[in-house]
C-alpha cells in the first residue's frame, strides 16, 4: 500500500472520528433534550469526561496501531507520536465542537450566545463563537505545521528540483 493511500485512510479515519464523536454529542446535547433530558452537571461532568477519555484513548490507539504495523524506524515513531498530537490537538482546540454546529445543528450559534460549556470559558471569562472558530483555526494550522515538519514538502520540492532542472515548474 503507497505512503499516499495509508495518510489518505488515516485522515479519512479521522475525519469519521470526530463526526461520529460530534454526533453523539448532537444527540446527548440536542435531540435527547426533545425527550425529557434536563440539563445537569452532575451527569453532564461524567458525559464531557467521558468524550474527552474517548478521544484520549482513539490517539493511544491510532497510533499505537500505525506503529505496530510499521518498519518502526524513526520516521515511523515520530508519524506515531505527530498522529497522537493531531487527534489531541484538534480536540483541545474543539474541531468536534465546529464539527457540531456544521454537520448536525444547522449552522453556529449567534456571536452574542456565550459558549458556557467549554473549558475555555472558565477560564478566559467568556467564550463565543467567533472565538471557537479562531482557536479551531489555529488548532488545525498547528497540526497542518507538524505534518508539514514530519513529511515535507515532496510536492513542491518536486516542483522545485524540476523547474531548476528545466527551468520551468513541472505540472
Amino acid at each position: 500500500m503507497s505512503n499516499v493511500l495509508k495518510g489518505v485512510l488515516v485522515a479519512l479515519s479521522l475525519f469519521a472520528f470526530f463526526c461520529l464523536m460530534s454526533k453523539i454529542d448532537f444527540i446527548v446535547h440536542g435531540i435527547l433534550y426533545n425527550y425529557g433530558l434536563q440539563f445537569s452537571f452532575e451527569w453532564a461532568i461524567d458525559y464531557w469526561i467521558v468524550y474527552t477519555v474517548a478521544f484520549v484513548i482513539f490517539s493511544v490507539i491510532v497510533s499505537l496501531m500505525y506503529w505496530l504495523g510499521s518498519e518502526k524506524t524513526m520516521k515511523d515513531l515520530k508519524f506515531s507520536l505527530v498522529l497522537l498530537a493531531t487527534v489531541n490537538i484538534l480536540m483541545i482546540s474543539g474541531l468536534q465542537d465546529v464539527m457540531f454546529y456544521v454537520l448536525w445543528a444547522g449552522g453556529f450559534p449567534p456571536n452574542d450566545v456565550v459558549w458556557w460549556w467549554v473549558p475555555w470559558f472558565h477560564l478566559v471569562g467568556t467564550w463565543t463563537t467567533s472565538m471557537q472558530i479562531l482557536l479551531t483555526l489555529a488548532g488545525i494550522s498547528v497540526t497542518t505545521l507538524l505534518w508539514i515538519m514530519l513529511i515535507g514538502r515532496p510536492v513542491l520540492s518536486a516542483r522545485v528540483s524540476s523547474s531548476k532542472a528545466t527551468g520551468r515548474l513541472k505540472e
